[in-house]
């Protein structure tokens, strides 16, 4: 069991009626052994973008899209139309999506967390949030409740909601069994894959940009020696080491007498836009009257309609990639359902993590930095990146036990659900210490129910998301057929404030899937009620919200800027700091207090520089004009976040300034060299490391590398010297403690460097 799970001490109940799941509402025949559990999570996909979907939007109209498999997997069981993504972009929906939770519970708001905040740009009124750029380790996981159930875990391929770049956390530290993400380093399992087998890191061109661009670099021939080959077992398919993987992996374990969970995160139809399959790629220029590519640059208008051969053929692979682990289970014997094929006892899902990109820049060639279109989610609005239905609705498709083949479902549901669903599906009760935002929706996958209902049987007709990120920044709440979205960026976006839709008409019928016609003005009564909803569940969730913008330029500033407190003074003592703000009756009162640290400020921490810093959040208390936090053990920077009553932010230290209107240089985070750097972050880890060396003696470890470390540091803190030995005591003081077998070397504010793996 990994710390976390101890830690928490889930409640877990597996009843067993001979040898199989327990009985309850939308639960599996007890007869057979638990379901395996299969979902394969693609990158961007669009709504439409399966050949099925398009054709039930278009009254049976055939689309230039060829997906054959995940038109099979729908005949097989059963497709949603109303199925969402917990968020518009990958990695808070990934993250809420393995937690069960809705994005402000989790923390991971954005793509681009953990940096310091600051305006989009100058005449910006809002700023961002600070938000996490990880799941906090201690968050249960859907990975965790089934390991407790008795599964054998597996995620392959795309992560990202773990930190940055290599390093901790990854797939294992949350519970997988086994991991491999050839973009983070993660794997476990020398015998399905073999880290000098370079090889298999190539799949296909995604995440491996085609040398030196889009048209050259093709694969050729069956030379299993060149980094990127033909599948000696598909006569004219690029060999994909993803799918190899998945298939070694399922036909390991499946012998080992025990269901399994496989989390096949493809990294399909992400950009880079490019095919290693000239064969595709010849097919959909054809297919799609555009000349095949003789330079990398522009291949596809911005018109609109599905007119990128390059994303075609990418969606044809992806397409190919869900054939071959579906023909796997239905072709490969049960070994604990004698007589049976794998997918006989084998729920398989294919959805997205957020709606299809629409436009993208084009990365080389003559058109460089221009953009092209990607997909087209039409009838919906927007796409990727987005709150309106083109980037948060997606394609869901499950098979399964029970499922009616070929039924359609308008039920909506979140992919937060699922967390819930698979532990129906595992014969798993669970406490209330889940905390789970999301609804067991098995009943609904197996035509049992109509309606999504709460543990209590409460219908549920409302769900949340809080995106407040950017130029996008909105929430948004959607009850029965209505949605309400909230924006804070108007100035940025030119949306208006408040936008009300009517997507669904009261029989379920589509009515204004566009979000053509804001309704605020004339439904003045709903929009108070939805509004009023969408605040209380805002405020429940303690949601991050966007800061007031005291420093806007240009255009009508926010009331209350000029009563906005300066910072005054700001001090510490051994390893408390305390920062004092302007107070006074011309001044606003500063209500909230957060300490944003780093660990990793020094560019030798860094090894190199190799990677800029990532921030956390510790909480920092307010009273009256004075702010004061505790230093994280080896923080190296900090800064105070202060809110005021108004919601402007104040910052103790200055923030990195921005490169111009329109600039999105937010999304870096530069050194602070001033403020609160290294000396209260040493003292507290010196406090940290002496609680290990007790721990250490009682559990009889040796303690002399931890002794000459603590001396070490004690002598750096005594007078102020240069970051450089200030950097190497941190470095030496922090590997001392995670060398031994103590509580303390497990913490996470010790292995959250991105060089440094635990």
């Amino acid at each position: 069991m990994n710390m976390k799970t101890e830690k928490l001490t889930l409640t877990l109940t597996c009843v067993l009626a001979a040898g199989a799941p327990m009985m309850v509402a939308g639960q599996p025949d007890t007869r057979v052994p638990k379901p395996n559990i299969v979902h394969i999570l693609t990158d961007d996909l669009g709504w439409q973008d399966i050949a099925c979907y398009y054709r039930a939007m278009h009254g049976g109209e055939e689309s230039l899209y060829e997906t054959p498999h995940m038109d099979r997997l729908a005949a097989k069981g059963r497709r949603f139309m109303q199925a969402y993504s917990p968020a518009p972009t990958c990695a808070p929906s990934r993250a809420a999506y393995m937690a069960g939770q809705y994005t402000p519970h989790t923390g991971v708001l954005s793509v681009m967390g953990g940096r310091l905040t600051r305006p989009y740009h100058g005449r910006h009124a809002y700023i961002d949030p600070f938000y996490s750029c990880r799941l906090d380790i201690d968050t249960p996981i859907i990975a965790d409740v089934l390991k407790e159930a008795g599964y054998t875990t597996a995620h392959i391929s795309k992560w990202h909601f773990g930190g940055r770049g290599e390093g901790f956390p990854g797939p294992l530290d949350y519970g997988f069994d086994f991991s491999w993400d050839a973009r983070d380093g993660h794997y476990n399992d020398p015998d399905l894959y073999d880290p000098s087998d370079k090889k298999t890191a190539n799949f296909n061109g995604v995440y491996h940009p085609m040398s030196p661009d889009r048209i050259t670099g093709f694969a050729a021939s069956y030379d299993q020696s060149q980094p990127y080959a033909l599948d000696p077992n598909d006569d004219d398919r690029p060999f994909d080491a993803v799918v190899d993987l998945s298939l070694r992996w399922m036909g390991k374990v499946k012998d080992q007498g025990k269901p399994f969970f496989m989390n096949f995160c493809t990294k399909f139809v992400h950009s880079p836009f490019s095919t290693r399959d000239r064969k595709r790629l010849e097919h959909y220029c054809k297919k799609m009257g555009v000349p095949f590519p003789t330079d990398p640059g522009r291949i596809a208008s911005m018109e609109p309609g599905f007119r990128n051969p390059y994303y075609a053929a990418m969606l044809d692979t992806l397409d190919w990639q869900v054939g071959k682990i579906l023909t796997y289970l239905e072709t490969t014997d049960d070994p604990r359902n004698p007589g049976h094929k794998l997918i006989d006892n084998t729920y398989i899902m294919v959805s997205s993590d957020n709606g299809g990109l629409e436009f993208a820049p084009i990365a080389r060639g003559k058109d460089k930095g221009q953009r092209e279109r990607i997909t087209d989610n039409t009838p919906l609005n927007g796409g990727k990146h987005k709150l309106f239905e083109g980037g948060i609705h997606i394609p869901f498709i499950i098979a399964g036990p029970g499922i009616e083949q070929g039924s359609v479902c308008d039920t909506p549901i979140n992919l937060i659900d699922l967390f819930p669903t698979y532990m129906a599906m595992a014969g798993v009760e669970t406490k209330t210490e889940l905390d789970l935002d999301g609804c067991n929706v098995l009943p609904v996958f197996l035509g049992k129910e109509s309606d999504v209902t709460f543990a209590d049987g409460t219908v549920r007709d409302t769900l949340f998301w809080h995106f407040p990120s950017a130029t996008t920044s909105s929430s948004i709440i959607r009850k029965g057929g209505w949605k309400l979205r909230i924006n804070y960026a108007p100035e940025l976006n030119g949306l208006s404030p408040m936008m009300l839709y009517k997507l669904y008409n009261d029989d379920g019928s589509a009515c204004d899937l566009g979000e053509a016609n804001n309704l605020v003005e004339s439904h003045p009564e709903k929009t108070n009620a939805m509004l009023a909803e969408l605040q209380e569940w805002l405020v429940k969730n303690d949601a991050a919200m966007p800061y007031k913008n005291a420093q806007q330029v240009g255009g009508a500033r926010l009331p209350g800027a000029d009563r906005v407190p300066a910072v005054l003074e700001r001090q510490s003592a051994g390893n408390r700091l305390e920062v004092l703000v302007e107070t006074g009756a011309d001044k606003s009162k500063v209500v909230e207090a957060k300490l944003i640290y780093t660990t990793n400020g020094s560019k030798l921490l860094l090894d190199g520089g190799r990677a800029k810093e990532e921030w956390f959040e510790a909480p920092a208390e307010i009273s009256g004009g004075t702010a004061t936090a505790i230093a994280p053990p080896g923080m190296t920077h900090g800064v105070f976040y202060l809110r005021d009553e108004n919601g402007f932010l104040i910052t103790s230290e200055p923030l990195p300034s921005i490169a111009g209107p329109g600039s999105n240089k937010n999304a870096g985070s530069t050194l602070i060299e001033d403020g609160y750097a290294f000396r209260p972050g040493l003292l507290s880890l010196i406090d940290l490391a002496i609680s290990a060396r007790e721990n250490a003696h009682k559990a009889g470890l040796d303690t002399g590398r931890l002794n000459q470390a603590i001396q070490s540091a004690k002598a750096v803190v005594k007078t102020p010297v240069e970051e450089k030995s200030y950097a190497l005591a941190l470095r030496a003081l922090r590997n001392a403690i995670k060398s031994l077998d103590v509580p303390e070397a497990k913490l996470p504010v010790l292995n959250r460097f991105v060089t440094e793996k635990w």
